[in-house]
């Protein structure tokens, strides 16, 4: 087979499984005939160096994990063809490091068609300024519209994937033309596994960009207004909690971007919204391990932006911490990390805020005996991270005894005297543990 005619038949192989399956079957084999297809063509030096970078796109698609399409084997194979396409490019395979002309290249030919291109009357005027007024460099200062055609060929969306994984960090703002349009129209579709896709991207762009380039072109603020609606809790099946594991993220590291001055009053508000949003969607996330698992996790990054300021919020973010801790922990591993990721932020929280949280002593705990209790249960003997719980569950009651120790005390002896093989390590722990 003609090496051009094999690679795009691969790329036309991939469909939606609810709209064709028939291709599915047949990837594997397919991906194992690259080194007879570039055979085929006689001789290597015959196939152009547009055909290398295509045929690179086409093999990325496969090599992206997270594709439904990508299995663990085809990735494999897709690795061993990228590898010899590098070769031909001159490129160091071992990073696979892309120059913006390559990254450019692969998004002309397999990510822009998919995706369209706005003309100047549907696309917004503040986009339109963002990208007509960040120094970008090289290529169409136009973005894409949200087409339809990407939905029947996502692959495309994996070619993309991959290639910014692999442009370097000093070249995204001269390729962001190619980059900024693709995530936009990801986040704010409609449908939960593109939110999912585009926000991955979106935290390649946001970890690696420069942050004064993101800021000061105003692309942190249009990624900002994007992901807004990424923060909300579904109860789709298999996306609520990873979109906001991944929507959280993206919030932080758009909020340490875009805010630098603690003293500055939108730093405190902005902060205190997001922290607001934690609480708001636990209301609708209580009966989702996954999920609860995904917002509690966000509080220490909230504690360590706003310190003492965290206090606005402090009732309900203990009631959130300490609720997850009622659930015994023996009944699930996802639940026993639930603790683990409730008790150190629990931790982040009393060391923000210590004297306010004092208030709340007896109440973590109570929590804290709830889930102590639930390691020492005979069906948490076999579980991993049991240690690792009990540990932790010590470091909060030390956390409370030194910023309340007369109540930590008589919550403790109590304990004590109802349990006393329970709670003896605890009972030596506190001030009156020296008084029989």
């Amino acid at each position: 087979m003609e090496y051009e005619a094999y690679y795009t038949s691969l790329w036309d192989q991939v469909q939606r499984p609810n709209e064709d399956e028939r291709g599915y079957d047949e990837i594997h084999t397919k991906l194992t005939q690259f080194s007879a297809a570039i055979g085929s063509s006689n001789n290597a030096k015959e196939i152009t160096r547009e055909q290398w970078i295509d045929s690179l796109a086409v093999a990325a698609s496969y090599a992206a994990p997270g594709f439904e399409w990508a299995s663990s084997e085809n990735r494999v194979l897709a690795d061993r063809w990228i590898a010899e396409i590098l070769t031909h490019l001159d490129i160091n395979t071992s990073d696979a490091t892309l120059t913006p002309e390559i990254f450019q290249t692969i998004c002309t030919k397999r990510v822009k068609p998919y995706f369209g291109s706005r003309s100047g009357a549907s696309q917004t005027s503040q986009q339109s300024y963002v990208l007509m007024n960040s120094g970008i460099g090289g290529g169409s200062k136009s973005l894409f519209s949200n087409s339809n055609r990407w939905r029947k060929q996502p692959q495309c969306i994996a070619t993309f994937t991959w290639a910014l994984h692999r442009i370097r960090d000093k070249d995204i703002a001269g390729s962001i033309s190619y980059i900024l349009p693709v995530i936009l129209a990801l986040v704010e579709d409609y449908e939960s596994q593109a939110k999912v896709w585009g926000l991955r991207a979106a935290l390649i762009l946001l970890d690696r960009g420069d942050a004064e380039f993101l800021r000061k072109s105003g692309i942190a603020s249009v990624v900002e207004k994007s992901t807004r609606d990424c923060l909300v809790f579904t109860s789709e099946l298999g996306f609520g909690a990873e979109l906001l594991k991944l929507g959280f993220g993206c919030a932080i590291r758009l909020a340490k971007i875009m805010y630098l001055q603690r003293d500055d009053a939108k730093y405190t508000a902005h902060w205190w919204k997001l922290t607001e949003r934690v609480v708001t969607d636990n209301m609708y996330s209580m009966d989702n391990v996954a999920a609860n698992s995904a917002l509690c996790e966000q509080i220490a990054p909230m504690c360590e932006a706003l310190g003492p300021a965290i206090a606005r919020y402090l009732r309900p973010l203990v009631g959130i911490l300490t609720r997850n801790l009622q659930s015994p922990i023996y009944l699930s591993p996802p639940i026993c990390q639930l603790h683990l990721i409730a008790m150190k932020q629990l931790e982040a929280l009393i060391s923000a805020c210590p004297q306010r949280a004092s208030l709340y002593s007896a109440e973590i705990v109570g929590a804290l005996a709830f889930s102590w209790s639930s390691t020492h249960h005979k069906q948490s003997s076999g579980m991993s991270n049991i240690a690792q719980a009990q540990e932790l569950v010590l470091s909060v009651l030390r956390q409370l005894i030194q910023i309340s120790p007369d109540d930590v005390d008589t919550a403790v002896t109590r304990l004590y005297g109802a349990r006393h093989d329970t709670f003896s390590e605890w009972k030596e722990m506190v001030p009156s543990s020296k008084h029989p």
